[in-house]
């Protein structure tokens, strides 16, 4: 079982893709596939389970709004096994003598533990309260320069996004992509752009990479992206409508 989000719909067409959830690889899906309570939308969180065809593509096999039935339908196939009267009572002997065990083991920790004496008692205190005065006041130094470099660094981002589009948030993802991130979304950001659509020139695979713009408002990835091609970057694209339309940006 699996699990993500409405990436693309056509409802004229009947299908779709999934964004799964860490994975690069989106899922293809059809209408026929569907047990939705709801109208498939996208930005729809959706659960699944899928295989690859024969020409090695992902497709979905069942798609559903809720993880209960997958695994209801997955428990339903699986036969309870029931053991015959050898294997209990072995396993009870098996459980009395691991009891058994046990209590012998408390029973010499227990002699062990009234048999440290007082100076080793204290010895240990006095260890642990040198190792945690140590430890606070490198963790205090640690930290200090933790903040002051991320300061730095925030306002070397801050300083050096120029504005290209007039979008703020468009202007601050061409600059991280060209700084090489941090990004948002790191385990979609970077990502392979598979062009499904064919809204862009045909390239090899590999050639365009996808990054989010976010978007004010929201709390998931909305449908902004912009789509790079070449590595490093050579052209970009930006999408407003997930993947529907792109539009060229003019970068330095």
């Amino acid at each position: 079982m699996q699990s993500g989000k409405i990436k693309h719909w056509n409802q004229e067409k009947g299908y779709g893709f999934i964004d799964v959830d860490d994975q690069d690889e989106d899922v293809f899906f059809h209408v026929s596939k569907v047990r939705l309570s709801q109208p498939i939308s996208i930005g729809q969180s959706v659960y699944f389970n899928s295989k690859r065809n024969d020409k090695n593509q992902l497709r979905a096999t069942e798609v559903t709004s809720s993880s209960l039935s997958l695994e209801q339908d997955t428990a339903s196939d699986t036969s309870k096994y029931i053991p015959n009267n050898a294997e209990r009572n072995t396993h009870h002997s098996s459980r009395s003598l691991n009891h058994s065990n046990r209590n012998s083991n408390r029973s010499r920790q227990s002699n062990t533990s009234n048999k440290r004496s007082l100076g080793s008692t204290l010895f240990s205190l006095i260890a642990i309260i040198a190792v945690a005065i140590y430890f606070f006041g490198d963790f205090s130094s640690t930290l200090s320069q933790y903040t002051s470099d991320n300061t730095s660094q925030v306002a070397t981002t801050d300083t050096a996004t120029t504005s290209i589009t007039g979008d703020a948030q468009v202007d601050k993802t061409i600059a991280l992509i060209q700084q090489g991130g941090p990004y948002p979304y790191p385990n979609k950001d970077g990502t392979t752009f598979y062009n499904r659509e064919g809204r862009l020139p045909a390239q090899s695979q590999g050639y365009y990479r996808e990054y989010t713009v976010p978007t004010p408002g929201i709390s998931h990835r909305g449908a902004r992206r912009i789509v790079t091609g070449g590595y490093p970057p050579t052209v970009y694209y930006l999408t407003v409508d997930h993947y529907d339309s792109f539009q060229r940006l003019q970068v330095p």
